[in-house]
C-alpha cells in the first residue's frame, strides 16, 4: 500500500508556544493573527537583531509568504537558518519543507530529512510524519518500514490525521505490521473525524465489505459522502455506486460519476461513459461516452491492463452503435 504525503505547505506557523513568550513576541503573534503584518514585522525585527530564534522563525515566515513585505525566499531561508541553529523546531521543519520542494534551497530529500530529524527530536509531529513517509518510500534515507511506522505512530498519537491514516493503511495491508482490520478502522476513524477524505473513503470500503462486522451500507454511504464532499474522486465513485445499489431518492449516481470524471478519475470517467451510453440519468450520448473512454486510454499512467481492455472493448462496441445513434437523432 502507498503511504500518502500531503502537499507540502511551507511556512507552517503555529502561534502557540510551550515556553513563555516575551511581551513583544506575544504582540507580534497577535498582529499576525489579525493580519496586521506590518505591525508584526516592526515588533519582530528588533527581536531578530537580539537573536530571538522564535522571532527569527516568524519573520522568516513573513518573508517566505510575502506577508507585509516583498516576498524574499533567500532572506526567509537565512532567517530560518538563524532560528534553526538557535534550536527553533518550526524553523527546522520549515527548512525541511523548502528542501523537499526545492524552494529557496536546492531540492534534496536527504537535506530535508536532516532538518525533519532535528525538528522530530523536539517532538514536532509534522516532521515525524514527513520522516515516516521518507522512510516508507526510501526517499533521501534508506527504506526502513519499521522506522516509518514508528514515526507514523508518534505523529498519529500527537493527533496528525495524515499520520493516523498512514498508520491505518499499514494495519489494513499488513505492511510492516501484523494485519489488524480493527486497528485500521480505529485509526481511520480518528483521521476521518478530522476531515481526512482518504480515511473516510477507506472506512466506507470497510463498512461495505463486511470485514469489520456485518455489511453496513448506511455507514458506508455516510463515510463515502464525507470523502466525496471533501473532493476525493474515488469517494465520489464509491458514493455513486452505493446510490446505484441502494437507490438514492434525491440524487443520481451519475451526478457523482460526472464529478469524478471532471477531476480526471479513470473509474469516474468509465462509469460516466456507461451512463451516457445507456441514457442513465443523462440523455443518451454515444459520442460523449466515446470521448470519455478516449480520455482514459490517452492516460499513459494508467497501467492496469485488464481495465484498459474493458475500456477498449466498450469503446469498440459503442463505435459500432454510433452511426445508428446519429441516424436516429437525425430522423428525430
Amino acid at each position: 500500500m502507498r503511504y500518502l504525503l500531503i502537499s507540502v505547505v511551507t511556512g507552517f506557523l503555529p502561534l502557540t508556544s510551550i515556553a513563555a513568550d516575551s511581551e513583544d513576541l506575544l504582540a507580534a503573534k497577535s498582529a499576525i493573527r489579525a493580519g496586521d503584518y506590518g505591525e508584526a514585522r516592526a515588533a519582530l525585527e528588533p527581536l531578530d537583531q537580539a537573536g530571538d530564534a522564535d522571532a527569527q522563525h516568524l519573520l522568516g515566515y513573513l518573508y517566505e509568504n510575502g506577508f507585509g513585505v516583498t516576498r524574499d525566499l533567500q532572506h526567509a531561508v537565512n532567517l530560518y537558518l538563524r532560528a534553526a541553529r538557535g534550536g527553533n523546531a518550526e524553523a527546522q521543519f520549515a527548512l525541511g519543507e523548502l528542501a523537499y520542494e526545492g524552494e529557496g534551497i536546492e531540492q534534496n530529500a536527504k537535506t530535508a530529512a536532516g532538518w525533519y530529524l532535528l525538528a522530530a527530536k523536539q517532538d514536532h509531529a509534522l516532521a515525524k510524519l514527513r520522516l515516516g513517509v521518507l522512510y516508507a518510500e526510501g526517499n533521501g534515507v534508506k527504506r526502513d518500514r519499521q522506522k516509518a511506522l514508528s514515526y507514523f505512530e508518534d505523529a498519529a498519537i500527537a493527533g496528525e490525521p495524515i499520520a493516523q491514516r498512514n498508520l491505518a493503511i499499514a494495519y489494513l495491508s499488513g505492511d510492516g505490521v501484523a494485519q489488524n482490520l480493527g486497528k485500521a478502522a480505529e485509526w481511520f476513524e480518528l483521521a476521518a473525524a478530522k476531515g481526512d477524505a482518504v480515511a473516510n473513503y477507506n472506512l466506507g470500503l470497510l463498512y461495505q465489505s463486511g470485514r469489520i462486522g456485518p455489511p453496513d451500507l448506511t455507514a458506508s454511504a455516510e463515510k463515502m459522502r464525507a470523502g466525496a464532499e471533501a473532493g476525493f474522486p474515488p469517494a465520489m465513485v464509491g458514493l455513486g455506486l452505493l446510490l446505484h445499489e441502494t437507490g438514492g431518492a434525491d440524487e443520481l449516481p451519475v451526478d457523482w460519476f460526472e464529478l469524478a470524471a471532471a477531476q480526471g478519475d479513470p473509474q469516474g470517467r468509465f462509469l460516466y461513459a456507461v451512463a451516457l451510453a445507456e441514457g442513465d440519468g443523462r440523455p443518451q450520448d454515444i459520442a460523449g461516452a466515446v470521448g470519455q473512454l478516449d480520455l482514459i486510454l490517452a492516460d499513459k499512467s494508467l497501467l492496469d491492463p485488464e481495465f484498459r481492455r474493458q475500456v477498449s472493448s466498450l469503446r469498440k462496441t459503442l463505435l459500432k452503435d454510433l452511426p445508428r445513434n446519429r441516424q436516429a437523432t437525425n430522423r428525430n
